[in-house]
Order: C-alpha cells, then structure tokens, then sequence
C-alpha cells in the first residue's frame, strides 16, 4: 500500500495533528506580521480577548484596532483567522512576560 492510499483511507482520529508554529516576536517582528496579513491574506475574523479569564469578544474587529489595541496592552491576546496560500491558519497572539508570544496553526475545516 502506498503512503498516498494511506493517507486517503485515514479515519480523522487518525490524522496527524496539523503543524503548530510558537515564537516570541520582538516588535519589529510583530509590525511586520500585521503588514504581511492586511497584505498577503484574506482576513475572516479577529477576535480580542480581555484577560486571563474571558473569553474572546464575540464580535470581530478591524486588524489595525486589534494591532492597536495588543500593542497599547488593552487587552491579554488577540485571535487572527485567515486564508493564505489556499490555506486556513488561526494565528493567536498573546501578551507574555518575555513579550508577544504567536501561536500559529493551520485550521483544517
């Protein structure tokens, strides 16, 4: 068997997990992913979250009030999700001690 069929004959409990990216952006870095997403990407949804027990906003705002809004630390994180590359990605950005910290995944819908 090949590792085609394989794949193609695979139950969802059986699929690999996608790949998760984590880093700590320097702010720069940060300035540079924004620009690269209002750019290069179809924006879906951007979420905030208040702090560390609430949940993110039920409404999606503009990425520059949420670029905004990270950045003057009014709020804990902010959720990003787009399409890029005929790919869905979820890029979660969070306030940490060491700084902004961006987790990243591919959503397979």
């Amino acid at each position: 068997m090949t590792a085609g069929l394989r794949l193609a004959n695979a139950h969802p409990e059986n699929a690999a997990l996608p790949q998760l990216q984590d880093a700590i952006l320097d702010p720069e870095t940060l300035a540079q992913l924004f620009q690269d997403i209002q750019r290069s990407t179809v924006v879906d949804e951007v979420q905030l979250k208040g702090g560390p027990m609430a949940m993110a906003s039920g409404q999606s705002v503009p990425l520059d009030e949420a670029r905004s809004a990270l950045q003057e630390g009014r709020v804990l994180g902010v959720q990003i999700r787009y399409w890029y590359n005929g790919t869905h990605w979820w890029d979660t950005l969070m306030h940490t001690p060491k700084g902004i910290r961006l987790i990243r995944i591919e959503h397979r819908v």
